[in-house]
This record gives structure tokens, sequence and C-alpha cells, in this order.
């Protein structure tokens, strides 16, 4: 074993491999990374950008599964989170959406101008200059279609979607681990149970493998970065959170904590599917030789598409579009029609859920309730948003692909009719976000310096902490705080010693 680290970072994701990376490259620290162990998903479907659904359920993916939901006629949902080095960025669509000026000014407000936007744009510029998102290789006939006609549309940005691809195949945060030299990164496969502590400081971590329970010490501190479901459950096993909630999971309070796995939010969408005219399954190609010659030797072809290829912004940046050649249900289900889905996802949404632990166990899985379209607005709204696509739907360039609208269907066009539609078919987008959000006010869990209110040398950097989720995909903002985060914490553990 090596000894003792600078730092432990609890959770190897998009943050908390970014922040790894960081802390060591340019601020000499050295670091113990955790992640639970894990297995590994087909090579082909870790590889190739067009078969990411068969990630979904696979061993890459945590599978939660929500509470049964009032808003979405008593369903169940699963939420699909990454397992393994570069978390859910394993599973993903790989999709890369930098923060809009939207959400720099609600992060620059929540923290009274500490993420400013010019330090969020910096972080952002820096990121990209390594990871290098790339503009995509192949983009199908129905989502060249779709571009010309959203193009018509002044309240509108319709955009290919950039990707975290290298030539057309896949890409995840896991290479800034893999592939780094820096002797200062200790990967540790182990599960994170609770926090250890010296007086009020954060000093280790209890772990948990198969076969034992270990403690690993840090001299510098601790960082959570374990995402939105697993980091308020490290806290809350900690000893954060209320005290009748902690009671009755035998837990002893450290510090009474209001907001942890509260303001939980997600980005719901609702799919509006249509056949297409004279035209088969577009990945039945997927089997043909010469689509796997493109993408083996050119990087190019149908095997490169991340499905959700194109869509945008509209609206007044009030909805989000997703546009994928399949039919959103049923793929990857082989079928002889060809398909067109175009997804809304209202960007802002009012609706807030909650996580709650049901046992002490670090291996249990969370109670998570949505609060999906509690908030009556969101539901108007996204009933609007149906009519927007139908809208866009009769332009000529995607009529004369068109054959027929599927979903919600012809035959309910009423408000009502649309209504219950998106009642029962709307899906997550796997966007959880806010369970540990940052503040100014006394109740926010962690403070602009990702400091955890109560504890002294701990810290979290991961989605957990969006006080208000991102307009668009949220990875990149996510990003963007780990970056931030990793400069705060080195130069204020460098200022106290």
């Amino acid at each position: 074993m090596k000894s003792d680290p600078d730092f432990i970072v609890v959770g190897a994701g998009s943050a908390g491999c970014l922040l790894a990376n960081r802390l060591t490259a340019e601020f000499g620290a050295s670091v113990t990374l955790v992640e639970p162990a894990s297995q590994q998903a087909p090579q082909i479907d870790r590889e190739r950008p067009a078969r990411w659904l068969h990630l979904l359920g696979s061993a890459d993916d945590w599978n939660h599964a929500t509470n049964p939901s009032e808003g979405l006629a008593g369903r169940a949902l699963r939420w699909p989170r990454g397992r393994g080095i570069g978390g859910s960025s394993r599973i993903n669509a790989m999709i890369w959406f930098p923060p809009t000026p939207e959400d720099l000014v609600n992060l620059d407000k929540a923290t009274g101008g500490t993420w400013s936007s010019d330090r969020l744009r910096s972080a952002m510029s820096s990121i990209e200059t390594i990871l290098k998102p790339q503009d995509p290789r192949w983009l199908s006939e129905s989502s060249t279609a779709f571009l010309k006609s959203a193009r018509k549309f002044a309240d509108g940005k319709p955009i290919a979607y950039k990707r975290l691809q290298n030539l057309g195949r896949r890409r995840s945060l896991a290479d800034l681990i893999q592939a780094t030299e820096h002797s200062s990164i200790e990967l540790v496969r182990a599960t994170a149970n609770r926090i250890l502590w010296n007086g009020e400081t954060a000093h280790g971590v209890e772990l948990k493998t198969e076969s034992e329970t270990v403690t690993r010490i840090a001299r510098k501190g601790v960082i959570l970065a374990a995402g939105s479901i697993a980091t308020p459950g490290i806290l809350i096993r900690s000893g954060f959170g209320l005290n009748e909630d902690l009671k009755t999971l035998g837990i002893d309070t450290r510090f009474e904590s209001t907001d942890i796995g509260k303001h939980l939010q997600d980005h719901l969408i609702m799919p509006v599917i249509f056949r297409l005219r004279n035209g088969v399954d577009i990945f039945s190609t997927r089997s043909d030789p010469r689509s796997l010659a493109k993408w083996q030797h050119l990087g190019t072809g149908p095997l490169a598409s991340n499905l959700a290829e194109v869509g945008g912004l509209f609206l007044n940046n009030t909805i989000q579009l997703h546009v994928t050649p399949t039919h959103y249900l049923s793929f990857p289900k082989e079928d002889p029609s060809a398909w067109l889905s175009i997804g809304i996802s209202l960007t802002q949404p009012q609706s807030r859920g909650e996580l709650k632990l049901t046992s002490r166990c670090p291996d249990s899985q969370p109670e998570i309730t949505t609060g999906y379209l509690h908030d009556p607005k969101d539901l108007q709204e996204m009933i609007g948003g149906v009519q927007f696509i139908r809208d866009l739907a009769n332009d000529a360039n995607l009529q004369s692909i068109i054959d027929l609208e599927v979903l919600p269907g012809k035959r309910r066009e009423s408000e009502s009719a649309v209504s219950k539609s998106i009642q029962r078919y709307a899906q997550t987008l796997y966007h959880p976000v806010g369970t540990c959000r940052a503040g100014e006010d006394k109740n926010s869990v962690v403070d602009a310096n990702f400091s955890v209110r109560g504890a002294n040398r701990l810290w979290i950097a991961d989605g957990s902490i969006l006080p208000q989720i991102s307009v668009g995909n949220p990875n990149a903002t996510i990003m963007s705080l780990a970056w931030i985060a990793a400069e705060t914490i080195a130069g204020a553990v460098e200022s106290s010693s």
C-alpha cells in the first residue's frame, strides 16, 4: 500500500477523473481515487457509438429505479448511472453541450460571483483543449431533414451535437486516468461508506470491499465526487442530515442539515415519434459488412452515430430537442420500418424530488422520489412543446420523409389527450442533479468554495452541487465546476498550511 495521499477523491466519474488528473498534473498533489469494483459491458458496446443503448442495464450501469411517480401515471422509471471508471460518461450518448449564458448567470448568482462567468468560460476552454470534442462523422437522412426544417424557425438554435468521440469511437473520462503516467494517482476499487474524522476535520474514508472493511487516510482532505445519488448517501451515513431521519437509520448526528437529498432535479423527455416513408430500419445496417468496414477503417458511417445526433434549444431556450433516427421507445429492437423521434425536454423544470436512504448499508439502493410534473407549469410547457414539434414536422423537408405520427398520434390532438400521453410515455434523460446544492444561504449543503457546511477539509465537486439544473446536457457544466474545484481546493490547502 502506498503512503497516505494528499487527497482522497471518492467517485471516478467525469468530475472525479478530472479532479484527480488536475490535482496531480497541475498542483503536484497525490490522490487516491476511489470507485466501487465493477465488471465491463461487452467491448462491442463500449466502442461503437451506435450501440450505447445496449450499455443501459449492462454491467456498466448501476441501474437505479425510482419510486412510482404520480405525475407519470404511477410509473416507476429505471435511472441509468454509469458504473466503473469514467462514471456515466461510460454509458451516455456522449453529447457535448457547454454551459449556456443562462447557466453562467445562474451559477454566478447562486455563489455571489465566486463561480463567475469568466471563470467558468475559462474552465470550459481548458477542458475542451484536453478532451477535444468532435463534430459528428455521420448524420442520418432524417437528422439532416430536421436541421433544414428547424433552421426556418426564428426562435431556435438547431445544431448537430458535438460528441466525446475519437475518430468515431466512444470516449469516456476514464481516458484521463488510464492514459495518465502520474504515479501520484492510486486507484482503489471499493465502496465508500462514511467519512472519518479528526475532530471537525475530515481526514479519511471508511471503505468496504467484498471481503473487508478498510480505512484510508488523507493528509489534506476528502473530496466527494460520487454523483447526485451516491454523494448524499455518503454524507448521510457520515452523520449529516435531519436528526429524525438519522435516528431512524441508527446514525448519530454530526451536523444537522436540512437540504441533503432534497432539490433533486432531472430533465424529462417526451418523444414525438414518426414512421417514415418507404424506408427500412436505418440501423439494420449495423451488421452490414460495408458499414462495419467504414467504421473500422474511417470512423464513419451509421455505426459512428450516437443516435441522439442533432437537436438544439428552442422557444427562448425553454425547451431542448433531441432527434434520433429510431423509434425512441423500442430501439434497439429490430424493426422493418424506418423511424424518426423528436424528443422534447424542458430545460428548466420547476418540479423537485428527493432522495432518501432506507438503510445505513452502503450497498443498499436509495429511495428516489422524482417529483416529475408535480409543478403544473412543467406539464403545460411539455404540452406546448409537443405542439411545437408538430408544427415543425409540417415543414416540407420533414414532410417529404414522414409518413405518420404514431406518438402521441393524430387522434390525440386535445391538450387533455396529449397530457395523458406525456404522463404515460415520458422518460428520464438521465440528468439527476441538485441533491447537495451549493449556495450562499445557510441551508445550502456546500458553499461557493465547495466546502461542506459543518466540516473542515471536506469538499463536494459533482452534479449534486448544481443549485439549478443546467439548461442543456449537464456533463460539461459539471466538469467545469470540477476544474474550478481543483484549483480552489489546492489553493485553500496551500494557504492554510
